[in-house]
């Protein structure tokens, strides 16, 4: 049977890898195919993961199911979606960013402040994991099923084998207790996202941002997906050297995870929300564009938010102390809202001294942190 021809994209030219002697962050490498191969391999994939999410909150994930021509494939689909939807569709599908705490939809550039008050050069587009929940752009309907079958991949395949791992890694009661917070079935805000970074900023904007894209944060999520590209410019505070900011290298085919805050808070600190941030490439990639896909993972609206002591012996041991306390502890929902209507649009680096590296930003009970 001949396979029906899938639908032309707009082919997105992506940057050759860099030939510059950068410095890159040494991350453990996980392999997930062999999460199939019994209860021991599973054991030696969650101490591995453990060591990886208690240092630098990152690792690289390969051989996860999807492969390098889906990966481009996906890349391309949301190059075609940012490019072929007219001003007027995208401002009418409008994330109701500010007014929701909703990413779903486009964000246009300039939304988000960066340093300097340079305003972002970024465009995404945002979709929730059931298609059919919001109204799609034109442009997506013709990839609407394999859009869907790239969501379905990440949360189901992927996202829930690593969270197992997880309650594997931190001797959980009941070990499956992340992948439930995560069922499908339910309504959270995780979502995928399709962004390209436009490389045009002026030599007065340049210099105001210190070639800074995308200023250092931890992200809001439980788990964060990005899928490798060539270009250098994902760099990691690297915990081994000095806090020093380093290139995350690009493999073909891998998935970039990351922890964010929640995962963090479950952990009581033990997993750390990884600190990153984008940065201009080396010369030899400049003057060219970024695009890439995301999975990022939240549970489920109503999964209150809190360091699970009474759940892990692993936490208990470490004599890790609560996050929150019980009144103050989120859910799920109230968090990602709150932080996104505020996600770079204050101005809290304003009365930061030049020297300081860090803010902190209140949200509702809570507060997140903002790195430079």
């Amino acid at each position: 049977m001949i396979a029906k021809p899938l639908p032309e994209v707009d082919h997105f030219n992506a940057v050759k890898p860099t030939k510059a002697d950068v410095p890159y962050v040494s991350l453990s490498q996980v392999d997930l195919s062999k999460y199939n191969q019994g209860r021991e391999a599973q054991e030696a994939l969650a101490k591995q993961i453990k060591q990886a999410m208690s240092t630098q909150g990152f690792f690289i994930l390969i051989n996860h199911g999807i492969t390098v021509e889906e990966i481009t494939r996906q890349v391309d689909i949301g190059h075609t979606i940012l490019g072929r939807t007219s001003d007027e569709e995208k401002l009418r599908l409008k994330a109701p960013i500010i007014e929701e705490g909703s990413y779903f939809g486009f964000k246009p550039m300039g939304h988000w402040r960066n340093k300097g008050a340079v305003r972002d050069k970024i465009e995404n587009f945002n979709a929730y994991r059931d298609l059919t929940l919001r109204e799609q752009p034109k442009a997506l309907e013709p990839y609407r099923p394999e859009i869907q079958k790239f969501i379905d991949d990440c949360h189901k395949s992927i996202l829930h084998k690593i969270l197992h791992l997880f309650g594997i890694a931190l001797k959980l009661d009941d070990e499956e207790y992340f992948v439930k917070a995560f069922d499908y079935k339910k309504h959270d805000e995780s979502w995928l996202r399709y962004m390209e970074y436009y490389d045009d900023y002026t030599d007065e904007e340049r210099k105001a941002t210190g070639g800074q894209w995308l200023e250092g944060h931890r992200d809001l999520t439980a788990l964060s997906f990005v899928f490798s590209q060539p270009m250098a410019s994902l760099q990691v505070r690297d915990v081994d050297d000095n806090a020093e900011w380093k290139y995350v290298p690009h493999i073909p085919g891998a998935v970039i995870v990351n922890a964010g805050e929640i995962m963090q808070w479950w952990t009581g600190n033990y997993f750390t929300a990884a600190i990153h941030r984008v940065h201009e490439p080396p010369q030899d990639q400049r003057g060219h564009n970024r695009s890439s896909v995301f999975y990022f993972a939240v549970p489920n609206d109503d999964i209150v938010i809190n360091t699970l002591l009474d759940q892990s012996p692993v936490l208990r041991e470490a004599g890790v102390e609560i996050a929150h306390e019980p009144e103050n502890a989120p859910t799920s929902k109230e968090w990602c809202n709150a932080r996104i209507k505020i996600t770079r649009r204050g101005t809290v680096w304003d009365n930061a001294k030049a020297e300081d590296t860090v803010v902190t930003e209140k949200v509702g009970k809570v507060t997140t942190k903002w790195f430079r």
